[in-house]
């Protein structure tokens, strides 16, 4: 059998197939859970970051709790919709102070487990966002609030994917004053991190996070020779070994990390409904940073790389 008839027979077979999605749920479910908890850590205290309840939070609030309960069969997340829904609670005082309950014994809880890391961090920071962004509004508490958590942080502040919303929330508040079209700007910097509001989408925030740049679909954009690839995830295609040796059939590289001279990022199949959930790992942030620094990296869809690949062999 040529490379080639080999290539398409591991590629084609499904046997190859290393892992199901079933699998890498269940692979992924540990760390997966984590950001999701830090999240809801997170968006809770963007929540209460004005000190207050706008309208339009406590609904968010509600879908969040519910989403979260169903992630988890959480009784905190159960207790606290059922009140909301029961109206049980006096005033927002009382609503304020029973988040804050929620979110001590949380972070009680998941530090019980594993100390809080620079992941974490960034996850809570992800959520904290958009807790602050689900009424569609920012107060000139809340600017204060993020900048308050952004300088606090070498990890935030040494990376380029939050530089914006700090370079435009440093310029709103410089004054003191924060004007309906400053309030904006930094909103839609949020929202390209965590996505539009509660208010705005109708859909539960937890588990969406930045919108990184689409994945190359159409194979015929996928060059070789010279080209440096990284491979990220369990591919459907094969063994990472065999699509190593198939990447350097057809004239390109692999590397193990996403550095500067990175050409090509593959996303798993298996793993694409991951990858962009909380935090989207760690090669797929450093490419992110790299493509924020002007760097020409591209993200590649599995399936893309796959039929690069074939139509290579074919014209071999």
């Amino acid at each position: 059998m040529s490379l080639y008839d080999n290539a398409l027979s591991n590629i084609s077979s499904p046997a190859s197939a290393p892992k199901t999605s079933a699998d890498i749920d269940r692979i992924q479910k540990g760390a997966n859970d984590r950001k999701r908890e830090v999240y809801w850590i997170g968006f809770l205290e963007g929540a209460l970051s004005s000190h207050a309840i706008e309208p339009g939070e406590e609904a968010a609030i509600l879908a969040e709790a519910d989403k979260f309960a169903e992630f988890f069969d959480d009784p905190d997340a159960s207790d606290l919709a059922e009140d909301i829904r029961a109206r049980c609670f006096s005033g927002q005082n009382d609503l304020m102070a029973a988040l804050e309950d929620v979110i001590a014994d949380k972070r009680d809880e998941i530090q019980a487990t594993a100390p809080y890391s620079e992941r974490d961090e960034v996850n809570e920071f992800l959520g904290f966002c958009a807790g602050i962004v689900c009424d569609g509004l920012i107060l000139p508490e809340e600017a204060d609030a993020i900048l308050a958590r952004i300088r606090s942080s070498d990890t935030l502040t040494s990376s380029p994917v939050y530089r914006d919303l700090w370079r435009a929330t440093e310029a709103a508040m410089a004054d003191r004053v924060l004007s309906a079209d400053e309030a904006e700007e930094i909103r839609q910097w949020i929202a390209l991190l965590v996505g539009d509001g509660y208010v705005d989408t109708g859909v539960p925030n937890i588990g969406n996070t930045a919108k990184l740049d689409e994945p190359i679909s159409d194979p015929a954009l996928i060059e070789f020779e010279g080209k440096c690839f990284v491979l990220t995830g369990p591919m459907r295609m094969g063994t990472r070994s065999f699509i190593i040796q198939e990447i350097e059939r057809c004239g390109g590289e692999v590397g193990k990390t996403v550095v500067r001279r990175t050409d090509y990022v593959v996303v798993s199949s298996t793993a694409s409904k991951n990858w962009r959930t909380t935090h989207f790992g760690t090669k797929i942030e450093r490419a992110k940073e790299l493509i924020v620094e002007g760097y020409k990296l591209r993200f590649v869809a599995e399936h893309a790389l796959e039929k690069a690949i074939k139509t290579h062999g074919r014209g071999a």
